[in-house]
């Protein structure tokens, strides 16, 4: 490695072909942190907690590569600077000096932990594999036990080549009979409440109930909880806008690892799916009918066959890109159709939960944070720990209207919520571009 006045130059490894529809983010545009906060029932010890990070990265080495620019394209790259808790802080700047430069990031303060990542470096799945491995590292030498790893990735195995596969950089087979299904222009009901924010604030509104009653309930409509949740929200939309004017659609992130055949990478695998709650000819169906039968939209949008060959144009859609461009700065100029694309009604990221440990009762909350995408949507994340899910409403906008409907919407089908009082948080800005 030999050093810049501004930025270190890191030893190139492979082209970061997933990641770019986020690399190639237009100049101006927003890159902000998306963050994970986890609240402990004790103050973490910082010096056991750099330990846990240190036992994780040794076990997964290719948490701690950065980003690097050459000609027109975007490299992984081996980072040697050290990986170091931010102590009595909270967000920092991921990708830049502040985190040596880093794509992941771990604080704490007080009883909270933060983990944090640029979205062009892994998804929230990668993320989920950091926090539970250095959890997990943190809890066995703070009670001196060892624990059962359960499926987490712990400094007792080994690293295999395909925790490091990029899933865009293979074609892969089709069914022979395959046909891909017509994409219609889907038209949604926007919340006229929420405007364009560019500023880095946001909101979040947030709620828990049960979760052995909400599955309960789940399992009698015959569904599944982000379905269900969904159409909640979904009746809380059509209460506080009885005049919309177009069908109310939620955007279902996804990670689509299993159908590709790519279940270890920690790199960007994620898609979305979209769920029509009005507008269909299932809308004058009961509650429950309606909502196995919006499980079953979900489960066509599953295909395999669909997502290999999206993923075949992509991979080479990413390659021609990144390895025709070049000038890497000329293509951020470029119009970007990522930033473009329609959010529809509401986002809804169903977390699930962190995997379940004999610890999981000393971690207090847990909760994700991000700013709703283009910050004119709201966006829902849901996880369940500890018997609650835990579901969170984030906003650029004041949605008090809407959220009271949300928690009315439970009340109505038989569940009792504990409301959060409403929380506004600033993310900062990654920080990955500068020194170029």
């Amino acid at each position: 490695m030999t050093m810049s006045e501004t930025r270190p130059t890191f030893q190139k490894k492979e082209m970061a072909i997933s990641s770019t529809p986020y690399v190639y983010f237009p100049k101006g545009t927003e890159l902000l942190a998306y963050a994970v906060e986890v609240t402990h029932e004790n103050e973490v010890d910082a010096d056991l907690l750099q330990k846990a990070l240190d036992r994780t990265i040794t076990r997964m080495p290719y948490l701690s590569d950065t980003l690097m620019i050459e000609g027109g394209a975007v490299y992984y790259a081996s980072n040697p600077l050290p990986m170091e808790v931010g102590r009595g802080v909270g967000l920092r700047h991921v990708g830049g000096p502040e985190t040596n430069y880093h794509m992941l990031d771990l604080t704490c303060e007080g009883k909270v932990t933060r983990f944090a990542m640029y979205h062009g470096f892994c998804d929230g799945q990668g993320l989920s594999m950091f926090m539970e491995s250095v959890l997990y590292h943190y809890y066995c030498m703070h009670d001196g036990k060892d624990y059962d790893p359960c499926g987490i990735r712990t400094d007792a195995g080994t690293m295999t080549e395909a925790e490091e596969f990029d899933p865009a950089s293979v074609q892969r087979s089709v069914s022979p009979d395959f046909e891909m299904p017509e994409r219609k222009q889907q038209d949604a009901y926007h919340l006229p409440e929420l405007t364009r924010h560019l500023g880095n604030d946001a909101r979040d509104w947030g709620l828990q109930v049960s979760s052995e009653r909400l599955m309960a309930v789940v399992k009698e409509s015959g569904t599944s909880p982000s379905v269900f949740i969904s159409m909640l929200l979904g009746e809380a939309v059509a209460a506080t806008h009885p005049d919309a004017d177009a069908p109310i659609v939620a955007n279902v992130p996804i990670s689509v690892r299993a159908m590709l055949g790519c279940d270890e990478t920690f790199k960007n695998c994620s898609s979305r799916i979209t769920l029509p709650l009005t507008g269909t000819p299932l809308d004058d169906l009961p509650f429950a009918q309606r909502a196995a039968q919006m499980r079953n939209i979900l489960k066509t949008q599953m295909n395999p066959d669909i997502w290999r060959a999206t993923y075949n144009m992509l991979n080479g859609l990413y390659a021609k890109r990144m390895e025709g461009a070049t000038d890497y700065w000329e293509e951020t100029k470029k119009p970007s159709t990522f930033t473009s694309v329609s959010h529809d009604t509401f986002y809804i990221d169903y977390i699930g939960r962190i995997r379940k440990t004999d610890y999981a009762d000393k971690i207090v909350d847990v909760r994700f944070i991000c700013k709703p995408p283009a910050g004119n949507t709201v966006h829902m994340n849901v996880i369940d720990h500890a018997g609650k899910f835990r579901i969170d409403c984030l906003a650029c906008n004041d949605i008090t209207e809407l959220f009271d409907a949300f928690a009315q919407a439970f009340a109505n089908h038989g569940l009792e919520v504990e409301r959060k009082p409403e929380v506004r948080f600033e993310l900062p800005e990654t920080a990955w571009r500068e020194g170029y």
